[in-house]
């Protein structure tokens, strides 16, 4: 072999290794982040995750935790970062705050929320009015059938 050949063996070798590592701390974070999910999910709250950002610039991800009932947010978490190594870390301000008042943009929001976390934040809540409109028209759906097979 000529010294060309390993330098270019040696050079594709490291690049596939930084490859497989990367994929591995991937998956490690992705487990970190579906497991907190997983707790909050638990509480037996709605868990919405919102995203903010584009393929090509730094993502922003932001969950909420809100009661089903009363639709006010109970505690949120942001995920944002360039590495692998980012993890979730707690968004204080918006406690108490309803789904309603964060999506309303004239409701202002705690000054230390970036522009991309309070659309991260806003896509969730989205989410969650979505989610919820959803299962009334399932609950709607059931009633009807329900009522014409009792008549039936």
């Amino acid at each position: 072999m000529h010294p060309m050949d390993i330098t270019a063996t040696m050079i594709i070798l490291g690049l596939a290794g930084a490859w497989l590592l990367q994929l591995l701390l991937s998956y490690f974070q992705l487990r970190r982040f579906y497991g907190r999910v997983s707790q909050f999910r638990k509480t037996g709250n709605i868990v919405s995750i919102g995203v903010a950002g584009s393929t090509w610039k730094r993502r922003q991800y932001a969950i909420l935790v809100v009661d089903p009932k009363t639709e006010i947010i109970h505690q949120s978490e942001q995920l944002s970062g360039w590495t692998v190594l980012a993890s979730l870390k707690p968004v204080h301000g918006l406690e108490g705050m309803t789904i309603k008042d964060l999506l309303n943009d004239e409701t202002p929001l705690p000054k230390h929320i970036s522009g991309k976390l309070a659309l991260a934040l806003r896509d969730a809540a989205k989410h969650i009015l979505e989610f919820q409109a959803r299962r009334k028209e399932e609950e709607i759906e059931k009633s009807i059938s329900f009522t014409e097979t009792a008549s039936t």
